[in-house]
């Protein structure tokens, strides 16, 4: 629109496309197409959206052309949790990731080839965020290594519970739930679709939890939505608390404890007060994600 041309634009989804699909990735895709929100495990391994996600996420990191790269995999603590389903899920990614690659994403050629592909449980992500840097070298004083670490991981749809003492993960303090920021879109949708009878997808829902000032356009203006928001987030971090509590008690049996994780930076408040020995890591939507590249640059040295 003309009258918008001084107005910052919304960011388009990237359109991808490999074999003879093309699906979009990103931000604003409600707007353009019904999105897939699969909550359930099974797409881990393969699927669309998976490969959809992969190839959009190494576009975006490395460009157009040809790449060749090593690849570390974060997988819910519950998914780590049982050997079966663990082994089962590697395999089949590495099934379809170890390979050739060849994609374009806004109708840029990508040609990519994976060397190798490993797991691990995600929260050992933000672990290695907190100790290692970008060479794969822990930094921290060599006590923090041996101490016991615990890790409160709040993503989209997993709640990771993940604790380390002298380089070893201790499984009493180790779990994981379904339960993540994806229960409070639900409760906002459900809220919104009573009170003015729209329908939110969750990607949309949860955009609204993360606004400073959440408003809906809808029939009869525009209609605030602090309250429901507020309700949503409230419920949300009182089933968070109580199943950190049921795993951890109070916390105060680990000489450091830290919080990751975009539920986490939602919930902050909450969690700070249950835990005010706590501490939220810098950018903790990524924190995973940058611990694991830390992590794979000391493994794949070689």
């Amino acid at each position: 629109m003309g009258s918008r041309s001084q107005q910052k634009r919304s960011r388009l989804p990237d359109q991808v496309s490999f074999g003879s699909c093309t699906y979009l990735a990103g931000e604003n895709v409600a707007r353009y197409a019904r999105p897939i929100e699969r909550m359930d495990y099974q797409p881990l391994g393969d699927g669309p959206e998976l490969r959809t996600l992969f190839y959009a996420v190494t576009y975006r990191l490395l460009g157009e052309g040809a790449h060749a790269a090593n690849l570390m995999v974060g997988l819910p603590v519950e998914v780590m949790a049982d050997g079966d389903q663990a082994r089962a899920t590697l395999r089949i990614l590495r099934s379809w990731m170890v390979a050739e690659h060849h994609y374009a994403v806004n109708g840029h050629q990508v040609d990519l080839t994976i060397r190798d592909a490993r797991v691990m449980a995600q929260p050992a992500g933000a672990f290695f965020a907190w100790g290692l840097d970008d060479l794969g070298r822990w930094v921290r004083p060599k006590d923090d290594l041996w101490a016991p670490a615990a890790i409160c991981d709040i993503g989209f749809n997993t709640l990771d519970l993940f604790t380390v003492e002298a380089g070893e993960v201790v499984g009493r303090f180790t779990g994981g739930d379904t339960l993540g920021m994806r229960r409070a879109a639900e409760t906002l949708a459900s809220s919104v679709r009573s009170a003015f009878g729209v329908g939110l997808s969750l990607h949309e829902a949860d955009a609204l939890l993360q606004h400073k000032q959440p408003r809906l356009h809808a029939a009869g203006g525009e209609q605030d939505i602090r309250a429901a928001v507020h309700q949503a987030l409230d419920m949300t971090a009182a089933a968070v608390i109580s199943f950190v509590e049921r795993q951890w008690g109070n916390g105060r049996q680990f000489a450091h404890l830290r919080f990751a994780g975009g539920g986490a930076e939602s919930l902050h408040d909450a969690l700070l007060r249950h835990y005010p020995h706590g501490v939220l890591l810098p950018n903790p939507v990524t924190a995973n994600a940058l611990g694991l590249a830390r992590y794979a640059a000391r493994v794949f040295a070689k």
